[in-house]
């Protein structure tokens, strides 16, 4: 099967349209709540509805006291067991404004978010939290271990609620927040309370006419009470996963076989993502992932205003990523390795299993008073351990890797960070020419990478060797923050911030080996300041009726793995060629958002105007060589242009007793304006066998991993108190995922994305009081989607809940 463009299943334009009409869309409202989680008690001069508090002025989102000049949208804990298949917690962002999550598969370690102005491959510039542990690994900017946040910490039956605040115009948060922050909130029992679910999908693959069925199951349980003043909450959870490939072997032609060469059959001929002739060989990384997370919840109140929190982690993995050649001699025997023959042309069939072994620690504490008067404090901490991250490849054929033959083995052990936070707010009441909330702090993290790759003899059981190559360096930043939220009108509220961050770049290591000798290159220490400006004007001249207009500046400074990373290793067969760059510049971005909200008796709709120009924005560029080898490196792009619009909302009771509406819309124009250097030396390079149109400028084609037009719906029924139905829609129009868009075929393994619209099932029967069970598919529709890897096909889904 061969493709020489994206195929479009859907008109783009036509299936948006069907989405809007078939579900308005609107968006998830926020439940006004208080530092506790509890609801906030009812002001007859306020507008409320079930999950809505619509207050006179901007209210703080759920668990924070600070007034923060963003739009929030929410999905509460309620919404997300009524219209959710949530497997695993980053499935409960999935229907919300702007956002979309690279899941891949149940289980997966590599599953970043992408939100309004930047993609899936720029993981750094957002910030996930839980409970204020850092679930965002600024470890790295990329969709890999070192990049992509730490769902696992986290399971979707403790999560009360999921806040999601776009763009960075917040003093509170630091330049990561350029595409947004995520707060997700978990639950403490008020009394003794204990539960637990059994969840099940099975997947109907069908890549390549490659029918098969990938089945997971996950078992949960969960404990807690609350003595007093001591309460505590201990969640574990089991999940046993089966992938579907996500991964392929499809390389070019090496030139003319030779009579050495094996002729195979079997082979699926195809083009490479820049449309260039290649052939399928097989499926690779296939993964097998099985993870156990442990998590202990303590709270205590020393006093009625002051509480103390910690939170323990821990999360195992062990995974396994298998192959599948389509390759047979004329005996009809499977071929895995070795040079073969196509069709009097030569390819070379590499493939391998891989297998990874992961032990992460995580620690969070929290210190705060909650009086509510003119004075209040916050102190946060949290630590990450990598205990044990090693990634496991045999260098040697199947046959031999079967026979505990030599390999590589990557680390990531010893790596980590830790963070550190001190906030207070002052609210000296409305005599300084209105009513003032002043918010500050001070901000600490440092990050630590520790990345040797060791050659061994035994790949299946060896855990160190001879090194070929070592990855070493640190990053730490401190942060400064002031804000001042001020209603001098009582239509009028002006909110102005600044941040100040000092950066520091130390301890950067690079090994490799060199004709033979390990050679060492002590990296230049780095350091940056930077001040960052934030304002929001809003004013809500009508009860039902209020707008905003936010500005704010943000830095991202470059994270420890696109400094000092560099190393090269195979996963699934493929080998991946990373390279540091310690040079780079800062990103910086000024954003801008003019937003307008009107609230409807149970409801709301919001329309947002947004821009950002980003200046020396970062990006890692994946290029495909010739041998089917992935190489990377990050650098620096003169400045990126984004403009677009959200449609937002979502409403109650629409029509009929028992009907919920809730959908978005995003239109998006990003595109590359000044690339001049990296342009020349392309031009100057020339094309490439592997990529024809390499040469070709960047400057003026779309910014990677950011669609033209994004959009999900959810039409909920509540037939009875004890059943809820609902249908979702996700849409997306294609993707590219390289800067100049010369990755034209999106059909295959490294391809940008193809245009997608996805249709979801959810059902949920409350069968007594303390149990439920619930049965969905996604992508009913079987859907084939890539983005640049081969995403789920047809998926059912089947929990069955207990709660006490």
């Amino acid at each position: 099967m061969t493709h020489s463009k994206p195929p479009y299943p859907l008109n783009p334009r036509r299936a948006l349209i069907c989405l809007l009409i078939v579900a308005t869309p609107l968006a998830a409202a926020e439940t006004k709540q208080n530092v506790n989680g509890k609801k906030a008690p009812v002001d007859k001069s306020k507008a409320v509805m079930a999950d809505m508090t619509v207050t006179e002025k901007i209210a703080p989102t759920a668990k924070e006291r600070y007034k923060l000049p963003t739009t929030t949208e929410s999905v509460t804990r309620e919404k997300l067991d009524n219209t959710v298949n949530a497997m695993t917690a980053e499935d409960t962002i999935k229907y919300l404004p702007s956002i979309q999550v690279r899941k891949r598969y149940i289980g997966d370690t590599n599953a970043p978010v992408g939100w309004r102005t930047s993609g899936t491959g720029s993981s750094a510039r957002g910030l996930i939290y839980a409970d204020g542990i850092l679930l965002s690994s600024l470890l790295g900017n990329n969709n890999g271990n070192t990049g992509s946040p730490r769902w696992n910490m986290v399971s979707p039956s403790e999560i009360e609620r999921v806040d999601v605040m776009y763009g960075p115009f917040s003093a509170a948060y630091s330049g990561n927040s350029m595409g947004g922050v995520i707060d997700i909130t978990t639950r403490m029992p008020e009394k003794f309370e204990a539960g637990g679910d059994i969840k099940s999908t099975w997947q109907d693959y069908s890549f390549y006419g490659k029918k098969k069925t990938f089945d997971s199951q996950e078992y949960s349980f969960n404990v807690g009470d609350r003595y007093k003043d001591l309460s505590f909450r201990f969640d574990v959870s089991h999940l046993d996963s089966h992938s579907q490939p996500i991964a392929f072997v499809n390389p070019l032609s090496t030139g003319n076989a030779t009579a050495a060469d094996t002729v195979v059959t079997g082979a699926i001929a195809n083009s490479n993502p820049y449309g260039v002739s290649a052939q399928v060989l097989g499926e690779s990384a296939l993964n097998h992932t099985v993870q156990d997370n442990f998590k202990w919840k303590l709270g205590y109140d020393i006093t009625p205003t002051i509480h103390a929190a910690y939170t323990l982690g821990l999360w195992q993995n062990d995974n396994n990523a298998g192959f599948n050649s389509f390759l047979r001699d004329r005996a009809g025997n499977v071929v895995n390795s070795g040079n073969v023959n196509i069709g009097g042309k030569r390819y070379a069939a590499n493939f391998a299993e891989t297998r990874a072994e992961q032990m992460h620690w995580s620690h969070g504490m929290n210190l705060k008073s909650d009086t509510g008067g003119v004075f209040d404090w916050d102190l946060a901490g949290s630590v990450v351990e990598y205990g044990t991250d090693l990634s496991r490849t045999s260098t040697q054929t199947p046959a031999q890797a079967a026979n505990n033959g030599a390999g590589t083995v990557t680390s990531l052990t010893g790596t980590g960070w830790h963070t550190a936070d001190a906030k207070g707010i002052w609210r000296p009441g409305a005599d300084l020419l209105g009513k003032h909330e002043v918010s500050f702090g001070f901000h600490h993290d440092l990050y630590t990478l520790d990345n040797p790759v060791y050659t061994v003899a035994n790949w299946q059981s060896n855990d160190t060797g001879a090194i070929s190559s070592n990855s070493q360096g640190k990053t730490q930043t401190e942060g400064y923050w002031l804000q001042d939220a001020w209603d001098f009108n009582k239509d009028w509220n002006l909110t102005l911030g600044g941040r100040v961050e000092s950066w520091h770049a130390y301890d950067g290591l690079n090994q490799a080996i060199a004709n033979g000798v390990l050679k060492s290159l002590n990296q230049a220490e780095r350091n940056e300041l930077e001040f960052s400006p934030k304002a929001k004007l809003t004013w809500k001249p009508l009860d039902r009726v209020q707008t905003g207009l936010s500005i704010g500046q943000a830095y991202r400074f470059a994270t420890v793995t696109e400094l000092f990373q560099t190393t090269t290793t195979t996963v699934g067969g493929i080998t991946n060629i990373v390279n540091g760059n310690p040079n780079l510049k800062p990103e910086e971005a000024l954003s801008s958002e003019l937003s307008g909200e009107y609230f409807l008796d149970q409801g709301k709709l919001r329309l947002s105007l947004f821009q950002e120009r980003v200046k020396d924005a970062i990006f890692s560029q994946q290029t495909l060589l010739s041998t089917g080898a992935i190489s990377s490196t990050p650098s620096n792009v003169g400045e990126i242009q984004t403009y677009g619009i959200e449609f937002a909302g979502e409403a109650s009771d629409v029509g009929i007793q028992g009907i919920d509406l809730s959908g978005n819309a995003t239109w998006t124009d990003s595109r590359i304006t000044e690339n001049s250097a990296s342009d020349a030396a392309a031009a100057r390079a020339g094309a490439t066998a592997a990529n024809p149109n390499a040469n070709q400028p960047s400057t003026g084609m779309r910014q990677p991993r950011v669609p033209e037009w994004r959009a999900s719906a959810t039409i909920g029924y509540r037939p009875t108190d004890k059943l809820t139905t609902s249908v979702s829609g996700r849409y997306s129009s294609p993707q590219f995922s390289q800067l100049n868009n010369s990755d034209i075929n999106a059909a295959t393994y490294g391809g940008g994305g193809t245009a997608y619209f996805i249709v979801d099932l959810h059902a949920k029967y409350q069968i007594t009081k303390q149990v439920s069970a619930s049965a969905g598919i996604d992508n009913v529709n079987n859907q084939e989607v890539w983005l640049f890897h081969p995403f789920p096909s047809r998926t059912y889904f089947a929990e069955l809940k207990y709660n006490y």
